[in-house]
């Protein structure tokens, strides 16, 4: 975003200065110097200073559009943390004033109230984190940490992770995958995408089976996530990558959920030059679709190492 601020800047800048350059030189090729009589001058600098600050007033409202756009999300995204944050801060706050009203009570009785605390601490932890990541995308500060590895590494240590969930709620995770593939990126973040699909169709599909699909085209290398689910209704999809947001069925199945996983699903996916769409039919299930651009990661790479036989 900020890059783009700056683009947008720089290009008004160049226009305007262009603006001035093309009427003084208009002015004097059309006008020699010693020809032209002072009204003339005054009438040419009047109208040349008039078009120059319209075209400035013109362009700066372009220019601060997306600044005005930038400072209202932010202000948005500070009231809806600020919510988020609120209600497990509430939950410790009063759990704490329970067991403090029992100096007395042995630990072991007062545990549930512990349990609590402790329940809604890791959910705070990582709401914070969740948001940390997102901030520092915003303003460039969060790098991915690229390297070559294989996709069936972090397709297996995703699927581990959120095994023991999925049975206990009667889902199996079905992995379809025919060649393993080298791929090119941040293993962690590409791990953490998986988790985030995988948790998100294990928590909203019911007890329907999930299937996770890894295909390596001429071009692209394809990853999807197909559940067959309750389904999400139409008018939602559009927004289901915007942050906090959250459709209304989806509070009773996970309460402890804060609209923030696609959000930041979709900003890794776009640090590595993806796409990530979804579709879906009520009732008869949900499929997120990731697809990368093989040139995309060769370049990617080969730019990489030229940086680092240069630092060499």
């Amino acid at each position: 975003m900020i890059h783009d601020l700056r683009k947008r800047f720089i290009i008004f800048c160049v226009l305007v200065i262009s603006i001035i350059l093309l009427v003084i030189s208009s002015f004097i090729l059309l006008n020699p110097v010693g020809e032209i009589s002072i009204r003339r001058w005054v009438v040419t600098i009047i109208v040349g200073i008039g078009m120059v600050f319209i075209g400035s007033l013109v362009l700066s409202k372009i220019a601060v559009a997306p600044i005005e756009k930038a400072w209202q999300k932010q202000l948005d995204f500070t009231a809806d943390a600020s919510h988020e944050l609120r209600t497990p801060l509430a939950v410790i706050r009063t759990n704490l004033e329970l067991v403090m009203d029992c100096k007395e009570e042995s630990v072991e009785s007062q545990m549930k109230w512990l349990k609590n605390i402790d329940a809604e601490s890791r959910r705070m932890t990582n709401l914070i984190d969740d948001l940390l990541t997102l901030s520092r995308a915003d303003t460039d500060r969060q790098e991915l940490e690229c390297n070559e590895f294989y996709l069936r590494q972090a397709v297996n240590e995703a699927v581990r992770a959120l095994e023991g969930i999925a049975k206990q709620k009667g889902i199996c995770l079905h992995v379809q995958m025919k060649h393993d593939i080298l791929f090119y990126g941040d293993r962690k973040r590409i791990k953490q995408v998986l988790m985030i699909l995988l948790d998100n169709a294990i928590w909203y599909s019911g007890a329907s089976d999930i299937a996770i699909s890894i295909m390596q085209h001429k071009k692209s290398i394809e990853i999807l996530v197909h559940d067959n689910g309750c389904g999400i209704e139409k008018e939602h999809l559009e927004h289901l990558f915007d942050r906090f947001y959250r459709v209304a069925e989806t509070r009773n199945k996970n309460p402890d959920g804060a609209g923030l996983g696609l959000a930041i699903a979709k900003w890794i996916v776009e640090g590595h030059g993806g796409k990530i769409r979804v579709e879906s039919v009520v009732e008869k299930g949900t499929e997120f679709k990731i697809i990368f651009s093989v040139q995309r990661m060769q370049d990617k790479r080969k730019n990489v190492l030229e940086a680092q036989e240069k630092d060499i």
